[in-house]
């Protein structure tokens, strides 16, 4: 393989890295953002449950994380438990943050709870679908299996 081949078949891969890992840490900034500001956006009806919004917000952190994770070498096995387990994480800082920003937002518990009700179901289901969030799960899952 010459240089310029090699040059042309890792640029798309670091621009897939580069989108994988952004996608993640844009949306953590949206909910960093919704989670401390004093009088966030309302959304009415069954939709504006806050309990929904958290679930919801969470369970596509985990996607986000659990997509960007496949790009690292990481066990297949193991992507979905990392994934939620960040999103849970980052779910209780948010609660903390709320605690001590003192914005008029409070930390609540049943929060947590939604946050990680919201990232774990993404994760049972996908894991269900191989090659769905990355095609080369597969390939990856023979290598680690």
């Amino acid at each position: 393989m010459t240089a310029g081949n090699k040059h042309k078949t890792q640029a798309p891969l670091l621009f897939e890295f580069i989108l994988r890992l952004c996608l993640p840490l844009a949306w953590g900034t949206i909910i960093f953002w919704l989670s401390l500001t004093s009088s966030p956006p309302q959304i009415s009806g069954v939709l504006g449950w806050d309990k929904l919004l958290h679930a919801a917000a969470y369970g596509l952190l985990s996607l986000l994380v659990a997509q960007f994770l496949f790009c690292l070498p990481v066990d297949p096995h193991k992507v979905w438990w990392l994934a939620w387990l960040v999103a849970i994480c980052f779910g209780a800082l948010m609660e903390v943050l709320q605690l001590l920003a003192q914005t008029g937002r409070t930390a609540e518990w049943w929060d947590l709870f939604a946050d990680a009700l919201g990232a774990f179901i993404p994760c049972v289901i996908l894991r269900q679908l191989p090659g769905l969030i990355c095609p080369r799960y597969k390939s990856l899952e023979k290598d680690h299996g």
